[in-house]
């Protein structure tokens, strides 16, 4: 006779049984499961959305930017500028600067700086002049001019002004005998030296032969300077 054989199937595990196993291993209560903090993804796509708008203006900028002429070197006062001198860069358009376009540098070759230029400078029409400073017929005069006697904006090179001579002693020593002061006279700001101790800066100007004495007599004296507006 045989013998008998029997099979038994093999338990399957439960879903309970492995929560029982997880609960035994940890000691305690079954895990909760966590929370998904949903507010955190919705930062970082705040986040990423917002630089990628930066991004987008700072390419936008970008593609504003023109070609203009620029100094590769220093160029002195009264320099005529060489076309070794020039350059060409990338600048975002200025309201308050009439830069020269790189189209134009050949018309800036020869011309001649009204003020000490440093390399990088951004060349504008004003800063030029087709005819060596003082030009024929003209005038170069340095200007004694105490704070208050002068914008507080300053004078830049090429700036229209005009000088009223005032009466006191000279520039040099209030206690010297008064100058005779004659009447204003417009000229063109060359340039501005560095403040002395007392604050006095002196300006160098351009006046045409008709007012040669008058700016004479103001070299020896007080003046006031007034800048004049487009047409004055």
């Amino acid at each position: 006779m045989g013998t008998a054989l029997s099979f038994s199937r093999p338990r399957q595990a439960r879903a309970d049984d492995s929560a029982l196993h997880e609960r035994r291993r940890d000691g305690g209560e079954p895990r909760v499961p966590r929370r998904r903090r949903w507010w955190l993804l919705g930062i970082a796509v705040v986040l990423a959305a917002g630089a990628a708008s930066g991004n987008y203006v700072l390419i936008a900028g970008q593609d504003e930017r023109v070609d203009v002429v620029v100094l590769t070197r220093d160029v002195g006062w009264g320099q005529r500028i060489g076309d070794g001198d020039l350059g060409i860069a990338k600048a975002v358009p200025d309201q308050g600067l009439s830069a020269i376009p790189a189209a134009d540098r050949a018309g800036v070759v020869g011309q001649v700086a009204r003020s000490a230029l440093p390399a990088g400078s951004v060349l504008a029409p004003r800063q030029l002049s087709a005819q060596p400073v003082p030009g024929p017929g003209e005038r170069l005069v340095g200007l004694v001019v105490k704070p208050g006697h002068l914008p507080a904006r300053g004078l830049l090179p090429g700036d229209l002004v005009q000088v009223s001579p005032v009466a006191g002693g000279t520039g040099a020593d209030l206690g010297q005998p008064s100058v005779s002061v004659s009447g204003p006279f417009d000229a063109r700001v060359v340039g501005t030296g560095p403040p002395d101790s007392t604050g006095a800066v002196t300006v160098d100007v351009v006046v045409g032969a008709d007012a040669a004495s008058a700016a004479t007599g103001a070299a020896a004296g007080q003046v006031v300077v007034v800048q004049l507006g487009p047409g004055s």
